[in-house]
């Protein structure tokens, strides 16, 4: 870890990214916690407070609840918000997206019958739905990806917002008790299923902007 922060301080102004940053530290400051989990977790506090550098800091968490309360002070992030499952139109360019990238993308794909049975779906779960069908359509020496196959593996597919149901409605209570924001500006937190946090500084941005 002193590594890393050490070279990120040197090419700062940049942006330290940390991805699901409750496995890095579960446990920490728990009496039954790792000795080094707790001794990693509480130098990375004290940088966090205390650096003079123009470093961004930007961490994501898919469990909140698994964060030590620590993080959630203020002065440790400026701001805690959530991503939301994709709506219409983000499902709509995630599904034409993976198909484009694999070169599957054709005009007779009916994307707004594919949008109706897609509520719920995350992006990793569309991303493996378009994956599945195009490897079932090379077996079937199907020249073409259809309507129709996608709908298929559609239908033997249980989305996150399904499989991880009761996870998901814990996640809402603790966020909703946090008075967490949400990422996109037209909130609709009563329908909304929390999947993802993105933490970051404002502070500190503004601090690169300005260097730069």
């Amino acid at each position: 870890m002193r590594r890393a922060i050490g070279m990120a301080e040197a090419v700062s102004p940049c942006v330290l990214w940390i991805d699901e940053i409750e496995k890095a530290f579960a446990g920490a400051g728990d009496s039954g916690g790792n000795e080094v989990t707790t001794r990693l977790f509480g130098y990375f506090l004290t940088w966090m407070q205390e650096k003079k550098s123009s470093v961004f800091v930007v961490a994501t968490s898919n469990d909140i609840s698994n964060l030590p309360p620590e993080f959630l002070r203020k002065g440790r992030f400026d701001e805690i918000f959530f991503v939301d499952f994709p709506n219409d139109e983000e499902r709509k360019n995630i599904i034409e997206l993976h198909l484009k990238k694999r070169k599957k993308w054709n005009k007779n794909i009916d994307t707004i019958k594919l949008l109706k049975e897609t509520v719920g779906y995350s992006g990793a779960d569309i991303e493996a739905v378009i994956k599945d069908t195009i490897e079932k359509a090379f077996i079937n020496e199907s020249k073409e990806i259809r309507t129709e196959d996608i709908l298929k593996e559609l239908a033997d597919t249980k989305p996150m917002s399904v499989s991880l149901k009761d996870k998901i409605e814990s996640l809402k209570k603790t966020l909703d008790k946090l008075d967490v924001k949400n990422a996109v500006k037209n909130d609709t937190r009563h329908e909304v299923y929390i999947f993802r946090l993105e933490c970051y500084s404002v502070y500190e941005a503004r601090k690169c902007r300005k260097k730069k």
